[in-house]
């Protein structure tokens, strides 16, 4: 899977991006990570369906139109649009199921959906849409009420323009996948009933038909959720009131559903706590999850209390480390295989040794899932290391790790995708990458 940005924030040129199983993003404060993770769970959560897409969902506040829209600065000025682009390559047989750590790209169909947004009411809307498979391509414009489409087939030199009558309050109602659908449809449809059938309109429509088939593909390997986490989590409570814990990313939401779990004592909450103690003993921040319950409703009180080298403490009396590490485990224990999770800063309060092991973590869940993709953004090095030595002792394929390295000069961001060989090193990374380190070191020594 590829995401593609231009005229998006600091991105002012197409910066195209692979997302591999484990992705990893790296580069200076404000160089335009967090925007990029907003972008991406604005194309999926589009793509899917199942979340409206919004550019100001927690914990990315992006703003209106002119927040996002990239500046060039001076004359220049503000672009008039910005665009999004989610492509991937499907077997051309569905029915086929995909390895995800494979270590070539298998051949067959390609998709791509691009997103152009303008400025409507302040807002950032979508009001274009390119849609390209192989030799086929659709763009559809939307412009005074009305659907504008142009189909094109290079193979056979064909190009034909298609129009469809629509009410803005339609257009408004919803802008996500099943609109694009809808227009799809619409554009086939509108002239059979106008009476206005032509030979090109009989291409066109076969042209949308065949794209069609393999843009719901999009769909259905679609994620079926998309989660984030951001870098400042929960604060430790004695007591935790499930009535009062909030639905934001700092974790609440998946402290109230451990009190929940716990409090059914069924099989899944000991398959629960075994999966969040393994999680425990491999970063070495506890051996055992308890939860006290303060009566028996749902709605009272609980506790977390955890234990380490035999001893029992409630979670505000350990580490700082430990509360902020466990909602991030409780959702690894609820990811199915077509999850994306989004995390920034996963490292935040952990001592070097549990950064390191939270690497071994990631990879573990990864290889286990076959399916869950991982964008972390990190200042971690340790947690680089750990999955590239993961990927030295063949506990991960080589195919399975990628490092995004982002570098921002005055106007505008580049992004370089770093790869990794068979023995963890990194295929020719950018001087940058490691620049930083390298002059440090040579203060040290006096150069």
């Amino acid at each position: 899977m590829e995401i593609t940005l231009d005229k998006f924030r600091c991105f002012g040129e197409k910066q195209t991006a692979e997302i591999a199983p484990i992705t990893l993003l790296v580069g200076e404060n404000s160089s335009g990570k967090s925007s990029f993770l907003a972008a991406l769970r604005y194309i999926l959560d589009f793509s899917n369906g199942r979340s409206e897409p919004s550019f100001n969902k927690d914990p990315f506040f992006l703003g209106g139109y002119k927040n996002i829209a990239h500046h060039r600065g001076g004359r220049y000025g503000r672009d008039d649009h910005f665009s999004i682009a989610l492509s991937e390559t499907f077997r051309k047989r569905a029915s086929e199921t995909r390895d995800l750590f494979e270590a070539e790209p298998r051949t067959g169909q390609e998709v791509s959906l691009e997103l152009i947004f303008t400025e409507v009411e302040g807002e950032p809307v979508p009001t274009g849409y390119e849609i390209v498979s192989g030799s086929k391509s659709i763009s559809i414009e939307i412009k005074e009420n009305r659907v504008q489409a142009t189909v094109y087939d290079s193979d056979i030199g064909f190009e034909h323009k298609l129009n469809a009558q629509r009410l803005r309050g339609l257009l408004a109602s919803r802008l996500d996948f099943i609109t694009l659908e809808y227009f799809l449809r619409d554009l086939i449809i509108f002239r059979r009933e106008e009476g206005e059938i032509t030979a090109n309109d009989k291409t066109a429509a076969a042209i949308i038909e065949k794209v069609w088939e393999i843009l719901r593909k999009l769909r259905s390997r679609g994620q079926s959720k998309v989660l984030a986490l951001a870098p400042v989590r929960t604060r430790p409570q004695r007591n935790y009131d499930p009535t009062q814990l909030s639905q934001s990313s700092e974790g609440d939401v998946l402290i109230g559903q451990l009190g929940r779990a716990a409090r059914k004592s069924d099989r899944h909450w000991e398959v629960l706590k075994r999966r969040l103690e393994h999680f425990g003993e491999m970063t070495g921040l506890f051996d055992e999850i308890k939860v006290r319950k303060l009566g028996n409703s749902e709605s009272n009180p609980f506790q977390i209390l955890v234990k380490k080298s035999g001893r029992e403490a409630n979670i505000i009396d350990v580490g700082y480390g430990v509360s902020q590490i466990l909602p991030l485990f409780i959702m690894l224990t609820e990811l199915d295989r077509r999850s994306t999770l989004l995390i920034q800063q996963p490292e935040v309060h952990l001592h070097p040794s549990a950064q390191a092991a939270l690497g071994s973590v990631f990879a573990e869940v990864a290889k286990s899932r076959q399916g869950p993709n991982f964008l972390i953004e990190t200042h971690s090095d340790f947690v680089i290391d750990r999955l590239r030595l993961a990927i030295k002792k063949g506990e991960l394929p080589e195919s399975a790790l990628r490092i995004l390295f982002f570098k921002k000069d005055r106007h505008n961001t580049t992004i370089t995708s770093i790869k990794i060989d068979g023995n963890g090193d990194l295929i020719d990374p950018p001087p940058e990458y490691r620049e930083f380190f390298l002059q440090e070191n040579l203060s040290l020594l006096g150069f």
